[in-house]
């Protein structure tokens, strides 16, 4: 065997060293916690972040959700996630450790013989951790150590990584982001300085299983399901937090260049029968690759993959059918209805969805991925089914013509992982700055504290937006008042109003108004945003195929009858307002009321989103 390059410059030796590595965590596995987190690492950091930003995102703890729809489900998630029992979910890696293992198995795909063991315990870390930081809630840091600290003991102490034989032979690469996630979360987020010794013992015992080169995959059935195009992300944050060039190196090494990144730099449309899911959630590793190379490859690649996405879209926001991009101009968007694959994979889908809006946002500051962010968040992470406590959590999201939000056949899917990142990080969504801008982003009751030099600016937002059209904000507090204030303005409105202390100032949709002058505190912004009734046709092909929008929101058909499908309705036309119903809509259809909801306030009842309407 030789000392050679495998491929992009990392050396079988290299590759091969996380054995010996291996060896030492093993003899580790009797030191007390407080050893292991005082281990050094040693190493020369990646450098300063060269990707230049149009916005940055605010810190976890700047920005407060107080009231609405939003931070009813976000409270939910935070009180669910909270009391999962620890030792339930530590079994799989105590048993694999050969450690006493307490507490009832978990089951579905979480237990050994499932389908991906253990795969979700380092995304509720890194949730609770968000969640910690969001909120300030102790209890979760005081989780999210504990978990590290025990999960740690089981990791040290074990031969092998995986808890489970299908969890190493066919999702490696994947498995190890999660674990990596959540470490990273716990450190930087809950203070858990064990889990900075833990994550380059864990990522070397993980490697040997991991392939040495980054390969694509496409469709959904070909394991391995390797996916190592997706741990770039979290290995950039590696080399940042241990010091360890290598990991940087490792993030470069296993970009997907040649088969996604080129060619869409290049303008060309790649995406069809790409897995989504991945391919999707992958792009953030292009995002740190531009962060942290300055290459406008990456920053170019994922405005043309968003360009690209944009005709594969349901209503919803969320791409299609199920978890695959279609082949463009065949109608599959509509033949995808009539079968089984009428879906969008969600939460999972939406988390990666909302993070390239994010990322497109700070890099290029422009309003229409904040209009397509609002749209998928309303759409798909908020309108997702609440869980049951026993791994019964939503997973597709059914657009077909007697649709229901059901559980996933199995327990424990990874969408429960990205469930709980995806609602924690809504506190991300709202507000975006850079030195002498505050971008208003999300219409929803909230608070946002921005430390200036020019002293701190507080501005609060009150609305009951979407139900109402109005949006309030006052600054309570202005430091020097030398800053500009930025209010997307979604593309779909007409005849939207601004007013600065009762005086109109522009406001033109699918562009930011932007409000300059010296602020003091008690000054008022009112921003008034119709949501007119528009339908979206399902593909090109389908042009009378159409769903009901109001703004943004998607509406349902609520109870629809056997046949809806052959039924055609003239929408929007044909609807009504409900009295006394803010968010409903009722069309007349022979001697039947169809009634029209938004699909997020849909619990168990089925729906019908695509209608024939001519």
């Amino acid at each position: 065997m030789t000392d050679g390059p495998v491929t992009g410059g990392l050396s079988r030796r290299r590759f091969m060293h996380c054995a010996a590595c291996a060896t030492t965590a093993a003899g580790m596995s009797a030191l007390p916690a407080s050893a292991l987190a005082a281990a050094s690492v040693s190493g020369q950091a990646s450098g300063a972040l060269k990707g230049k930003e149009a916005m940055h995102e605010f810190a976890y703890g700047k920005v407060k959700l107080t009231g609405g729809r939003i931070k009813r489900q976000f409270d939910h998630i935070h009180a669910h996630f909270l009391a999962l029992d620890n030792d339930r979910i530590l079994k799989v890696f105590r048993q694999n450790a050969g450690l006493p293992a307490p507490g009832p198995d978990m089951g579905g795909w979480y237990d050994r013989d499932g389908f991906v063991a253990g795969l979700t315990l380092g995304q509720y870390i890194s949730g609770l951790a968000r969640y910690g930081a969001a909120t300030g809630d102790q209890a979760a840091h005081e989780k999210v150590r504990l978990l590290v600290s025990e999960w740690g003991k089981a990791m040290v102490a074990a031969t092998n990584p995986y808890a489970g034989p299908r969890a190493q032979a066919q999702w490696a690469a994947y498995v190890m982001d999660k674990y990596v996630v959540g470490l990273v979360d716990a450190y930087r987020l809950s203070g858990a300085e064990q889990a900075r010794t833990l994550l380059p013992i864990i990522i070397e015992k993980c490697r040997p299983y991991i392939s040495p080169v980054s390969r694509d995959r496409v469709g959904k059935t070909e394991p391995p399901y390797d996916e190592t195009y997706v741990i770039s992300e979290n290995l950039f944050h590696v080399a940042e937090i241990t010091g360890d060039r290598k990991y940087h190196d490792m993030a470069v090494h296993y970009l997907l260049n040649k088969e996604w990144f080129d060619p869409l730099a290049a303008g060309q449309d790649v995406l069809p029968t790409k897995h989504a899911y991945s391919h999707t959630i992958g792009n953030a590793s292009g995002a740190q690759a531009y962060l942290h190379l300055g290459d406008e490859k990456y920053r170019t690649a994922l405005i043309n993959a968003w360009k690209f996405m944009e005709p594969q879209r349901f209503a919803s926001g969320g791409w299609g059918p199920e978890e695959q991009f279609v082949v463009l101009g065949q109608g599959n968007l509509a033949k995808s209805l009539k079968g089984s694959k009428a879906h969008y994979e969600t939460p999972c889908g939406a988390f990666a969805d909302l993070k390239l809006a994010r990322y497109l946002i700070r890099f290029t500051g422009e309003a229409q991925y904040g209009d397509g962010l609002e749209r998928s968040l309303y759409n798909t992470m908020l309108a997702t089914r609440l869980p049951d406590s026993d791994g019964g959590y939503p997973y597709y999201s059914d657009y077909g013509a007697q649709g229901q939000k059901r559980y996933y056949h199995q327990k424990w899917p990874c969408c429960s992982g990205t469930l709980v990142q995806g609602v924690a990080d809504y506190v991300l969504n709202a507000y975006f700055h850079d030195n002498d801008n505050l971008l208003v982003n999300l219409y929803t009751p909230s608070e946002v504290t921005w430390d200036r030099p020019g002293g701190a600016v507080e501005v609060v937002q009150e609305t009951d937006y979407p139900v109402a059209d109005t949006v309030k904000l006052r600054v309570r507090k202005a430091g020097n008042g030398r800053f500009a204030m930025k209010l997307r303005i979604p593309h779909w409105t007409k005849g939207a109003k601004l007013l600065v202390n009762g005086k109109a100032q522009a406001a033109t949709p699918g562009q930011l108004a932007t409000i300059t002058r010296t602020w003091k505190a008690g000054d008022a912004v009112e921003l008034t945003i119709p949501q007119p009734l528009r339908t979206l046709a399902i593909d090109p092909e389908n042009p009378n195929l159409q769903a009901v929008m109001r703004g943004a929101i998607m509406y349902v058909g609520l109870n629809p009858w056997e046949g809806i499908e052959n039924e055609t309705i003239a929408l929007p036309g044909a609807l009504e307002p409900m009295p006394g119903h803010p968010e409903s809509y009722r069309a007349k259809v022979g001697q039947r009321n169809l009634v029209f909801i938004p699909y997020y306030a849909v619990d168990t009842e089925r729906t019908t989103t695509y209608f024939k309407t001519a």
